[in-house]
């Protein structure tokens, strides 16, 4: 019987979506190797889905995974030719990739309805995730606020959980922050987030950071986007919004370069139609402003804020505009290491051992980051984690081992973190 049912869903789910995953018919995936600055221009250009840092790849440069359209992918190639960058082709159909993992996330979801099983155990959509945390905030009031942070252009609820066993009340406690899903298209660190969360709330026991720390996280920080790429694109990565001159043809602005912090310096990002267009002005983005808000109204207190992206097995940290570091480098680095060694050694899928360090020496120069933002108005510690790739997307049966992972990292790191105050 389950098996008719899921049969049925995926069959209901191919008339609704067939052209969605269409549109990526005969688009390649190649992997590029070349200089920092020449894979750092590609970004303005082309789709970069992942990045391998120089320090693991099997070229000894850094390494990104491009999607290349039918139409384009001559121009592209004598474009690497030229420059000098080795390619190689990895996919031949980007369609049929996401068609598969499209089938696996509807037999999660209906396991996962069927069984009872966590939240976390797929990818669902933005409704079901604020009813979750409504739910939470209802069964666990004394420990859990829900705040309706903002609305979206296209009008959906932006929410964050504050998690706290003293209502924010107690100035001697350090706020950690914690974010996903800026970026419309990794959906791993939603469901990492929302298990965030659950251990923090639900699942206390012999937990510490509970006790010594008060916790803000925001589990999806761009809905509009997010749903956008659940119902129509899959690859999409910008916001949605429409608030400027000639926005129907190139709509969305990309969060995590939409932050105040050497904003509108990069030429490569002022482009409507790039995938890394920083936006008609710093912050003009709701999504970008319930980050800035809730870092500033816990500013005195934030000591460690994490941003959670996919794919590419890394932690970095700032400055990534210039590839300087802030004057706590060295303790950035030591925290990265402990974050990354916990994870690896609780390694239980096949994945590349985390990287770390500097973001623009490990990845590549850009602005109006998160990250940067956050140093430089004061939280000392600020990283990005980037989740790692199962193949070139993330099935749902591997998210569980992804969340214990990461667990595990924010323990060792906010434990660290906590002996130097």
């Amino acid at each position: 019987m389950a098996r008719s049912v899921v049969a049925l869903l995926l069959i209901a789910a191919s008339l609704v979506s067939g052209d969605r995953h269409d549109k990526y018919e005969g688009h390649q995936l190649y992997r590029v190797a070349g200089p920092s600055q020449e894979i750092g221009v590609l970004e303005a250009h082309l789709d970069i889905i992942s990045l391998t840092p120089a320090a693991r790849s099997s070229s000894g440069q850094l390494e990104a995974l491009v999607r290349l359209s039918p139409e384009d992918k001559q121009k592209w190639l004598q474009h690497f030719n030229k420059k000098q960058i080795s390619y190689t082709k990895m996919v031949d159909n980007v369609a049929d990739i996401l068609r598969d993992e499209e089938a696996k996330n509807i037999r999660a979801k209906y396991d996962s309805k069927q069984n009872g099983s966590s939240i976390w155990n797929a990818y669902h959509g933005h409704e079901e995730i604020n009813n979750y945390l409504d739910d939470l905030a209802k069964q666990y009031p004394d420990l859990v606020t829900v705040v309706n942070a903002a609305l979206t252009y296209e009008g959906r609820q932006i929410k964050y959980a504050r998690i706290s066993t003293t209502r924010f009340e107690d100035p001697r406690k350090r706020v950690v922050v914690i974010d996903a899903g800026m970026h419309a298209r990794e959906w791993l660190p939603i469901p990492v987030a929302l298990n965030v969360i659950h251990r923090l709330v639900v699942d206390i026991v012999n937990n510490p950071q509970i006790q010594l720390l008060d916790w803000v996280v925001i589990p999806l920080v761009n809905p509009d986007g997010y749903e956008y790429s659940i119902a129509e694109d899959r690859l999409w990565r910008k916001t949605r919004s429409k608030a400027r001159p000639n926005n129907d043809t190139c709509p969305g602005v990309d969060v995590n370069r939409n932050f105040d912090h050497y904003w509108g310096t990069k030429l490569d990002n002022v482009m409507p139609c790039s995938l890394t267009y920083e936006g008609p002005s710093s912050f003009s983005e709701p999504e970008t402003r319930v980050i800035r808000d809730v870092i500033k109204s816990n500013l005195n207190r934030a000591v460690l804020y994490i941003s959670l992206h996919s794919y590419g097995s890394l932690i970095t940290y700032p400055w990534r505009n210039n590839g300087t570091l802030p004057p706590n480098g060295l303790l950035l680095n030591v925290a990265a290491l402990k974050m990354a060694t916990a994870m690896d050694e609780l390694m239980s899928v096949t994945r590349e051992p985390y990287t770390i360090g500097n973001a623009a020496y490990i990845q590549y120069f850009t602005t109006g980051t998160s990250t940067d933002w956050t140093r430089a108005v004061g939280v000392p510690f600020t990283f990005n984690i980037v989740l790692p790739v199962d193949g070139y997307v993330f099935p749902p049966e591997n998210i569980e081992p992804i969340c214990d992972e990461v667990w595990e990292a924010i323990i060792d790191g906010t434990e660290y973190i906590l002996s130097l105050y």
